[in-house]
């Protein structure tokens, strides 16, 4: 499988929604705002496009497929990472995924591993 940038991902959504992708980018463990953010920081879109979080993708975790506790994911948050997992995007009568549906895209993480 192809790692993509969030930026290629999202320019692919269409085509991508529903299968499983491998993200490159920069994790944000947030309150409320878990996501993976493009890199470079360079090539991010506008940071609020839209009404939209642009070059971000929200995240979701799947501690059991990962086999970890949800403190564990602490050590990854503002690293680059790759994560694997189910893509998504807005459920009917949304503009986007996550809190307040602020992200284009969303992703159903099942792997992670620092880059």
């Amino acid at each position: 499988m192809d790692t993509l940038s969030v930026n290629a991902t999202l320019e692919r959504l269409n085509e991508l929604v529903g299968t499983d992708v491998a993200i490159f980018g920069q994790l944000s463990l947030e309150f409320e705002g878990h996501c993976i953010s493009h890199l470079p920081r360079s090539e991010r879109l506008p940071e609020y496009d839209s009404g939209l979080y642009a070059s971000s993708i929200w995240t979701r975790f799947d501690l059991d497929a990962i086999g970890q506790r949800e403190q564990w994911l602490m050590q990854f948050d503002a690293r680059k990472v790759v994560l694997l997992g189910s893509l998504y995007g807005p459920d009917s009568g949304y503009d986007g995924c996550g809190h307040f549906c602020l992200w284009p895209a969303g992703l159903v993480v099942r792997a992670i591993a620092k880059s």
